[in-house]
Order: C-alpha cells, then sequence, then structure tokens
C-alpha cells in the first residue's frame, strides 16, 4: 500500500517524517510519500533543504516532502483516482480534520472503493481514522500508528467501541468481495441490537433449499450467503425447507463473493482483449459465476506476452499466471487432451491444466526469484513463471475444475476453483 501523508506547517512536516520512518520500521513493506502546503517550504533552496531540521527526521532515507502546488481537492481527488485504478493508496493528513474532510468530500463515492483517511494533529496526541475505517483499513493503520507514535487512537465505528463483530471486516480479512453493499448497515444494527446473525454458504443458484433453521411459525432466512455466483434475489418460497410454512419479511442477504476462480485459457496469436472478454463473461454467464469471483489468468508461458491477455487481466484486476509445459505436464488428472495441440505447445492441454496448476499449494509460498542479488528476493510463487525443476516436484492441487475446456474461434477456456476456507476468530 502506498501512503501518502500531507502536511501544512514546518512542525507538521517533522512529524510527518517521523511517522514515515515509524511506517517503515513495522515491516509491513508500505510504500510512504511526504507532501506538503507550507508556504514557506516552496521558497526554501535546495542546500537549505538539506539543513538539519529536515535531516534528523530523515533518517529512513526517504525523499524529501514534495512542495504541492495544486489545490487540496485535485491532489487528494488523484488519490482516490489512484486506489480506483488499482493501486492501493491511503493519505495521512497532518492538521484540522474539518479541512481534511473537505478536501475529499468532492471524491467520494462508496465504503468500498474509497481510500483510508486518517487525520493526525500536528502535536501527534490523536490518530482519527475519518474514512474506510473497517473495509479500506483505516482503523487497522490508525492502531498501529498511535502505538508507533505514542498517540491516541479515535475510534469511532459502532462495531468497534462495542467489540462486536463487523461483517465488513470479516470479509476484507477473508478475501470476500462484498456484492451489494448497501446491506452491510442492516446486518450491523441486527447485531449492535443483540441479535445473532445468519451465515450460510450456496454452491449452486439458485439454492434448492436453504438449510436454514425453522423458528415456529416461520422460516429464518440466512443474513449473510458467501458464494462465488450470483446473487438469489426474491428467494421464492418453494426453495424453503417447508413450503407450507410463510417466509418471515426480510430483506436480501448480504452477498460476499470469495475471489478463488481461475480462468485457464489458450488462444490463437492476435486475439483481442473484447474477444477475450466477450468469450468469459459469455461462459460465466452461462455457469451463473460472477466475474468478481475471478482472481487469475492462467496459461502456457509462450503467451505471456499476448497483448489481449495482458490488457484483459489489467482490466479486471486479475493476476496473470504462465507456466512452462513442463509444469504443465505434471499437473495430475484427465484432460481433454489435442494432438494438434500436443503438437504445438508441446503438452495436450493448456487450459484445464493452467487453471488446476494455478490451484497448487506452493503458489502460497515464498520462494526466492532468480536474478535479484546474491540473497534474491522474496516474492509470491503466483506473481512468477513457475520454472522450477525442484518446485514442479512439489506439485499438490488444492482445487477443482469446475468446467473442462470449452472453445470457441480460437480461444480455449476451462474454469477451476481453489479450495478456500473463512476464518471468524480474529474478527
Amino acid at each position: 500500500m502506498q501512503i501518502d501523508i500531507m502536511s501544512f506547517t514546518r512542525r507538521g512536516i517533522e512529524l510527518s517524517a517521523k511517522i514515515r520512518e515509524c511506517l517503515y520500521s513495522c515491516g509491513k513493506g508500505y510504500e510512504v510519500c511526504l507532501y506538503t502546503k507550507y508556504g514557506r517550504y516552496q521558497e526554501i533552496s535546495d542546500a537549505e533543504i538539506q539543513t538539519e531540521w529536515i535531516r534528523e527526521h530523515n533518517r529512513a532515507n526517504g525523499k524529501n516532502p514534495v512542495y504541492v502546488k495544486e489545490s487540496i481537492y485535485d491532489w487528494m481527488r488523484a488519490r482516490f483516482e489512484q486506489n480506483r485504478n488499482g493501486k492501493k493508496t491511503a493519505v495521512i493528513w497532518i492538521g484540522a480534520c474539518g479541512i481534511a474532510v473537505r478536501a475529499m468530500a468532492p471524491s467520494l463515492r462508496d465504503k468500498l472503493t474509497d481510500i483510508p483517511v486518517l487525520v493526525v494533529d500536528e502535536a501527534g496526541q490523536f490518530v482519527i481514522p475519518v474514512l474506510s475505517g473497517h473495509y479500506g483499513g483505516a482503523n487497522e493503520l490508525a492502531g498501529l500508528l498511535a502505538k508507533r507514535i505514542g498517540a491516541v487512537p479515535v475510534i469511532t465505528t459502532a462495531t468497534d467501541v462495542n467489540h462486536a463483530f463487523a461483517v465488513d471486516v470479516f470479509a476484507k480479512e477473508n478475501g470476500l468481495f462484498i456484492q451489494n453493499k448497501e446491506e452491510i448497515a442492516g446486518i450491523s444494527s441486527k447485531i449492535l441490537d443483540g441479535k445473532k446473525i445468519m451465515i450460510t454458504t450456496c454452491e449452486e443458484n439458485p439454492p434448492q433449499k436453504w438449510s436454514v433453521k425453522k423458528e415456529q411459525d416461520h422460516i429464518s432466512m440466512p443474513d449473510v450467503v458467501i458464494s462465488a455466483r450470483y446473487p438469489v434475489k426474491n428467494i421464492p418460497k418453494s426453495q424453503v425447507i417447508d413450503e407450507q410454512v410463510d417466509v418471515k419479511t426480510h430483506t436480501d442477504p448480504l452477498w460476499l463473493i470469495p475471489r478463488t476462480i481461475i480462468l485457464g485459457m489458450g488462444c490463437k496469436k492476435g486475439k483481442s482483449c473484447e474477444e477475450i472478454g466477450q468469450f468469459v463473461l459469455e461462459i460465466l454467464e452461462q455457469e451463473q459465476i460472477s466475474i468478481q469471483a475471478v482472481t487469475a489468468l492462467a496459461t502456457i508461458d509462450l503467451k505471456k506476452e499476448e497483448p489481449g491477455f495482458l490488457e484483459f487481466v489489467k482490466k479486471y484486476g486479475l493476476d496473470f499466471l504462465t507456466y512452462p509445459k513442463e509444469v504443465l505436464k505434471e499437473v495430475p488428472g484427465t484432460f481433454s487432451g489435442s494432438a494438434f495441440v500436443s503438437q504445438t505447445v508441446g503438452v495436450d492441454n493448456v487450459c484445464e491444466r493452467a487453471a488446476l496448476a494455478a490451484c497448487r499449494k506452493e503458489d502460497k509460498e515464498k520462494i526466492k526469484q532468480p536474478g535479484c542479488g546474491s540473497e534474491g528476493k522474496e516474492k509470491s510463487y503466483m506473481q512468477q513463471n513457475c520454472d522450477s525443476r525442484e518446485n514442479q516436484k512439489k506439485m499438490l492441487v488444492q482445487g477443482r475444475l469446475l468446467l473442462k475446456k470449452k472453445a470457441k474461434d480460437g480461444m480455449t477456456l476451462a474454469i477451476a476453483e481453489r479450495e478456500w476456507s473463512v476464518r471468524f476468530d480474529e474478527t
């Protein structure tokens, strides 16, 4: 995550440098940039910037603050847009809370895409998460920062102050996409009223029968559904346990989508993003799987520079995983083999094998990436081409094929689902 810190006074600049050092030392890999609107700072010469009052607060070897000439509204808007374009961004505002609120107000959209914004007074006494406390992580960052600089975290979200279950935090910590965010308030309200909520999973859509509890004269419908399938709306009585019992009036369940779906693909050279997208969305529609459930596109390494694939994964924010033929051959299972494909690329099937290769256990391990100095660089297995013979021997698929090969106009597609689970103990 990139954290941009804005200050307005000399004292604020000093505190921003101190905060940067604290964030660097916490070991979470934050990228921290300093900005200021301090009027005198723009008049300071390069030589003066290197004076002790800057250097003593720059021990983290970070760059000096950047003077911001644009308005605070434009500066803040750029941070929101950066976050919505896939670069996770947070803002720490050193100054008055009211100014921060006015600066971000024109850029607000919804709690799932708004950036975390924290306000710190320039004396460093209080840290206030004012936006995206749960889903964006502002509350968590406020707690970390307050502890590091000896400040008081001012947390105001109701579920936090009441030490109650927060469904949006639960979703974030378990990698679940919130499909219908408007239902979050109703879930939280029910919890704060001391009522229990029901969470269920659904493997099919529409569900043939909800596994729900009968309470006297009505069926208790689930409050939260976790599924990669499309959200169910207006569930008819025929889909509940007892058709003779009236369904109690209820709101639609909150739909949480686990990002566990892998698209395994092959294609002829030159297929466009539009062609690939149309094919993928058509098949997902047929299978009633949400595009929000897709986490990666996997293929053979011969296609690692295919423009259509690169544009498609960028458009939908997906990981792009490529594997050499040697790795694909090691994937266990029975596949829709093709002699032509085998002769062309050296393996009998690309899409099915690649989809399952992306479900391997070692994808979650950390290994050393070659070519990054004597020590190497730790990088997720998912983020690099998988060409190590040693790692091939550890092949253990933790997932299943949901859809075998489909072909259309020189493209092939298979769909796999990684094994997954959720945790309740830390939310």
